[in-house]
């Protein structure tokens, strides 16, 4: 009986160790973490200048824990993209309405119980919410946004990994203006049996920018209007919210990879797409259909000019250098095989396309810390599938934020 004793004594000794370790990990883990707010179960960290509202229930509850943590930098993106067109007669009521319309009224129920909720916990207007999340397409469309970005992504995993394991690097290229407020990483713990994911982008815009998922898929979005078209189609839904439905539902590339062809984009796009064991780029024409790009071994590099042969196009370049772009990270690629890793994947990230006066680099990157060209790099991302990891920066020097590691796994426990 003694030993009995004792022995229910070890065990027990060894069960609460054992969770006071796995507590302290989560808190060691979060502790870079500086939480801001909170608001029924959600809640808002900072972390180097970056924001990450962790959000977790219903649809609605989501977005009512997102408006009420991040309304007030939701004024601040309003204030600065809106008001000024709306002060200035440019942008009216009845405009308005329409792009509300068309998000809201072709978006799943999933889109809608979102923007119910942000509407409720910010106090907003629904037209409010729902024509911020819409400012990408509509600036496309009226022309008010700089199109022809130059964004860059890699990957490398099987045999150009250090581990074999999948390892994904991001440069952001847009419009200086989104300088002015914070890059903003959201993550979701929905109870309806979608997947947990983290999205990058801005206050108030939902879209997977770029995004990971729970099941290790992985998406980000390129500017694709200098090759596939600069129309935006309004009898379509908006590829915005299409976005988010696809990583709340995918647990493979394959099938992330179906979902694009059973649809025609509303805009014109180029994506990288990715789970733990490959990638692709799918090459999206508002005008003509998407196509796939699959990798000539275990590396890619996704910029913005479509590249499959049997588009009938030529190779263009843009006036954001894709294919010096491209041919650059190639080769940074080509002398890595075997090397990549998440460092090395910072580092490849951090080479500069150009130099300090203006001339292109030798041996040189994609990353753009000043105006050089068309844009510059507002933030860069490199996501560790494996591990569920992402690490963010912003290259700018006024406003610059180096790279900032998030635990993925630990935010969605």
């Amino acid at each position: 009986m003694k030993n009995l004793k004792n022995y229910l004594f070890v065990v027990i000794a060894f069960i609460f160790s054992t969770n006071v370790i796995a507590q302290k990990s989560i808190t060691e883990n979060l502790s870079e973490l500086n939480l801001k707010s909170e608001y029924k179960g959600g809640k808002l960290y900072e972390a180097n200048g970056f924001l990450i509202p962790v959000i977790e229930g219903s649809n609605e509850e989501m977005g009512e824990q997102y408006g009420a943590l991040m309304k007030e930098e939701m004024q601040k993106a309003y204030d600065f993209l809106i008001q000024p067109e709306l002060k200035e007669g440019k942008l009216d009521q009845e405009t308005i309405q329409f792009w509300v319309n068309r998000a809201y009224g072709t978006g799943s129920l999933r889109t809608k119980q979102f923007y119910d909720g942000v509407a409720k916990g910010s106090g907003w207007s629904l037209n409010d919410v729902v024509f911020l999340d819409q400012i990408m397409e509509y600036g496309i469309y009226y022309g008010k946004l700089h199109s022809f970005a130059g964004c860059t992504s890699i990957a490398a995993w099987g045999e150009n990994s250090k581990d074999g394991e999948m390892y994904i690097g991001r440069n952001m290229d847009w419009s200086e203006a989104f300088l002015n407020f914070p890059t903003v990483l959201t993550v979701r713990k929905p109870n309806d049996g979608s997947y947990k994911m983290a999205t990058t982008g801005w206050p108030g815009m939902f879209c997977a920018f770029t995004a990971m998922n729970e099941e290790g898929v992985y998406i980000d979005l390129h500017d694709g209007t200098s090759m596939g078209g600069s129309l935006v189609f309004l009898e379509r839904p908006s590829i915005i919210n299409t976005l988010t439905d696809f990583m709340s539902e995918s647990a493979s590339l394959d099938a992330l990879k179906a979902k694009f062809n059973g649809m025609n984009n509303s805009t014109s796009t180029i994506f990288t797409i990715a789970d733990s064991k490959s990638a692709a780029s799918m090459e999206c024409s508002s005008l003509n259909g998407n196509r796939v790009r699959l990798p000539k071994g275990d590396a890619i590099t996704v910029v913005n000019t479509f590249l499959v042969d049997d588009w009938g196009l030529g190779k263009r370049e843009t006036v954001s250098n894709s294919l010096r772009r491209y041919s650059n990270m190639e080769d940074r690629l080509a002398e890595s095989k075997g090397k990549v890793d998440a460092q090395y994947t910072r580092d490849l990230m951090d080479i500069r396309i150009f130099n300090e006066d203006g001339s292109f680099k030798e041996n040189g990157g994609s990353t753009k810390p000043a105006l050089q060209d068309a844009d510059l790099t507002v933030y860069q991302t490199v996501f560790d599938i494996h591990n569920q990891k992402v690490w963010m920066k912003v290259p700018v020097p006024e406003y610059f934020a180096d790279w900032t590691e998030i635990n993925l796994n630990e935010l969605w426990k």
